[in-house]
């Protein structure tokens, strides 16, 4: 479900993506718990809620206005555990460049909702960056 913020870019949860062979294993099966978790009502209701949010650090990584170099754009994929304290922690970004590294640093900062279900929650994002 994309979600276009002028031309700037396009953020989108993804429900189903197949893993990259040179992706690491371990990055793999957090992603695969993610969307596997994403693909559940609660879930999905859960991944719709947080969706302002990634708007928010996109734009604190990527402010309006500024023309991000070819190796900045393109799609990227994230990882990470939400505590059911609402705090995410073990993010992981791939690609790494400076732009997914902000955004990881700075989604980190952010309290999140309680997720839908105890334990900690396997979050997983696939975002696209264009100019």
């Amino acid at each position: 479900m994309p979600y276009n913020r002028g031309m700037k870019r396009s953020l989108a949860l993804a429900l189903v993506l197949l893993a990259a062979p040179a992706w690491a294993d371990d990055f793999s099966a957090r992603a695969i718990a993610g969307r596997t978790v994403t693909a559940t009502p609660l879930g999905n209701e859960f991944a719709q809620s947080i969706r302002p949010l990634l708007d928010e650090v996109a734009t604190e990584c990527d402010p309006p206005g500024t023309v991000l170099p070819a190796s900045e754009l393109g799609a990227f994929d994230l990882v990470g555990d939400i505590t059911p304290a609402g705090v995410l922690l073990n993010v992981q970004v791939l690609p790494v460049t400076p732009l997914t590294t902000c955004f990881a640093a700075k989604l980190a900062t952010h309290a999140f909702n309680p997720p839908p279900r105890p334990g900690n929650y396997p979050l997983y994002v696939h975002l696209t960056v264009t100019n």
